[in-house]
């Protein structure tokens, strides 16, 4: 599906939730959402399934859900299953969570690393970024085990690279174009 069409419907969807003064609670639910989605996957597939009617989804839905979801975010779950973009629903919360990101003042990067990184340290790092870059920033870590040790940080457009395969990879370049 159009990714352009699945940032609208997040914006459509934020926009909303700023007129209720909502915008936190949807994000909340999206998550949470998310993590059913995660943990059951099939039931993503039985919601943007053809075979399973549209009244039997918005069922299912309203059993599940509705004493923990707020109302406006099961009615948008319900728009996004009756346009057949449910399953793109973790695209959706990614487009979501970018509009409330650039609302809060947030910025969103990612550190490829290794190894999974301490809780501490990833503060640490946090921190000497919000720093550099006078705002909030918050990392997603990324388990990427071509990174042959330390890390890679991406904020925004600019790559951080603090890992020992580019610096191997410089020195054997420096060796190689020596000669």
């Amino acid at each position: 599906m159009n990714q352009n069409l699945l940032k609208h419907y997040a914006i459509a969807l934020f926009s909303l939730g700023k007129e209720q003064g909502k915008i936190e609670t949807y994000l909340k639910d999206l998550e949470e959402l998310s993590l059913v989605f995660e943990k059951t996957p099939e039931y993503l597939k039985i919601l943007s399934s053809p075979k399973v009617t549209k009244k039997e989804k918005e069922t299912s839905l309203d059993q599940h859900f509705a004493s923990w979801l707020d109302q406006d975010v099961i009615a948008f779950i319900k728009v996004m299953i009756k346009k057949k973009a449910i399953y793109h629903f973790s695209d959706i919360l990614k487009h979501y969570r970018e509009c409330y990101n650039q609302e809060q003042g947030v910025l969103e990067g990612r550190i490829y690393t290794p190894f999974p990184l301490k809780k501490e340290t990833l503060k640490r790092i946090e921190e000497n970024f919000e720093k550099k870059y006078s705002q909030k920033v918050i990392f997603k870590v990324l388990i990427d085990k071509r990174v042959i040790a330390g890390m890679k940080i991406y904020v925004q457009d600019t790559l951080y690279d603090y890992s020992i395969d580019t610096k191997l990879n410089r020195v054997r370049d420096n060796l190689v174009y020596e000669k």
